[in-house]
């Protein structure tokens, strides 16, 4: 297996998913033409890099009961049992399983198990590494790096369903979903944090 460099993103240690500075967005079809976006608010990350990139982890862990797409109502149908079944279903689960590198200096492709509806299959994620900066409400004591991502997942893989069909030709939600990762890491566990502004995950 190629060598990750190691001239960039976090060193050695447990970095922690900053939800105040992160999305976890999805695109998906919606009423077979148009395109709607959403995001799941609720996330706990935490990535474990060791000396040899390589064989660093990754496990983060998704409230799907979080769904936002900024109407009440389609949130509400999205958790139930048509679709994500959340009572049923409370987690989205991601497991890394390898790190190898990418194409460009600052990429890499971090495989791992996705679960969803009770359903884990194999996913891949294209990723960069942005940059990194000291915290800026607190820079002396908590530093993060930047990620973006991306992948694609198909609902019907995982069981999710699509609504049913639409008078026009078509179905509801379209199969074919994007994933797209905006991600702050921090070397600080940020539950302190966040419980001390109210925030809940």
């Amino acid at each position: 297996m190629a060598s990750i460099p190691t001239e960039y993103g976090p060193g050695p240690g447990t970095w922690h998913l900053d939800p105040l500075h992160s999305s976890l967005i999805f695109v998906a079809h919606y009423l077979r033409f148009g395109r709607v976006q959403g995001t799941f608010g609720g996330a706990d990350g935490r990535v474990h890099v060791t000396e040899d990139p390589a064989r660093s982890s990754v496990e983060v862990v998704i409230d799907a009961d979080s769904v936002n797409t900024g109407v009440n109502a389609r949130d509400a149908h999205l958790r139930s049992a048509d679709f994500l079944d959340v009572e049923r279903y409370p987690e989205i689960r991601f497991t890394s399983t390898r790190l190898e590198p990418g194409r460009k200096r600052n990429s890499f492709r971090l495989h791992g198990d996705l679960t969803i509806h009770g359903t884990a299959l194999p996913v891949a994620l294209n990723g960069d590494w942005v940059g990194e900066a000291p915290d800026y409400a607190s820079p002396d004591d908590t530093y993060g790096h930047f990620f973006s991502a991306t992948t694609q997942i198909s609902l019907s893989d995982f069981g999710v369903g699509d609504g049913g069909p639409v008078p026009w030709g078509g179905r509801l939600v379209g199969d074919t979903v994007d994933i797209v990762l905006e991600v702050r890491l921090q070397d600080q566990d940020p539950a302190p944090f966040l419980k001390q502004i109210g925030h809940t995950r």
